[in-house]
């Protein structure tokens, strides 16, 4: 007497790749949530107080200094200007590759060993 698994397999992958698609939502989700809070009395009664505390929370987040505006702002007015990326030395093994490229597509279309009627 054998056991063939054959039709279980079917069944089985499917299984598993629902299973798949359901987890997969719920690790970003969770990793999104908030974390609760330290007291369950911290927790507003009323939506007043609800969309008082979201308006305090907020502001303190607006009003938090941006340590790279100023740094931004800095470098702006700064001498020192950054070089072309094509003057670099990257820059020029670039272009010097690009150009080696569009040559031998030229060359290579020009002596094509290859003649169909098509061409004629």
């Amino acid at each position: 007497m054998t056991v063939r698994l054959t039709h279980w397999r079917g069944t089985v992958r499917g299984a598993v790749l629902v299973a798949l698609f359901v987890a997969l939502p719920s690790l970003p989700l969770a990793a999104a949530t908030e974390p609760a809070p330290a007291t369950a009395s911290a927790k507003p009664q009323t939506i007043q107080a609800a969309v008082r505390a979201a308006a305090v929370r907020d502001a303190a987040v607006v009003a938090a200094p941006r340590t790279k505006t100023g740094s931004r702002a800095a470098q702006s007015g700064s001498a020192k200007q950054s070089k072309s990326f094509f003057r670099t030395g990257p820059g020029a093994v670039a272009l010097a590759v690009m150009g080696l490229g569009v040559g031998y597509a030229i060359y290579s279309a020009s002596n094509d060993r290859i003649h169909s009627p098509a061409k004629q």
